[in-house]
């Protein structure tokens, strides 16, 4: 049985290898690593937050044309009207949960010591 002899390690192709993982991470201008993602990740979360607030707007809108129909007897079913008010109220209510979490996270991280 042969061992296999070690193989030296050539300094040309270490360049190389270098070359090429510095052309796939790309370097920003402070000399840190930026995924090639992170704009599109930013521009999708910024997006989806956008979306989610204008469909509790939407609740909110709902509601109020819900009890002003209530109020001025033009809607007859009640279960439509409070549905709608429970909806707007409870949508708004985990919004501003998900803002003071994401407030408290951010003050969290401004308090970290480097």
């Amino acid at each position: 049985m042969a061992i296999n002899p070690i193989v030296p390690v050539n300094p040309l192709m270490m360049n190389q290898t270098m070359h090429s993982i510095q052309e796939n991470n790309p370097v920003g201008d402070k000399g840190s690593q930026v995924p090639a993602g992170a704009g599109k990740v930013g521009a999708d979360f910024r997006q989806f937050l956008q979306e989610a607030l204008h469909k509790v707007d939407n609740l909110q809108k709902e509601a109020d044309v819900a009890s002003l129909g209530l109020a001025t007897g033009q809607i007859q079913d009640l279960h439509t009207a409070v549905l709608a008010i429970e909806k707007a109220g409870l949508s708004l209510s985990l919004t501003v949960e998900v803002r003071n979490r994401a407030l408290d996270a951010y003050h969290e991280v401004m308090r970290m010591q480097i």
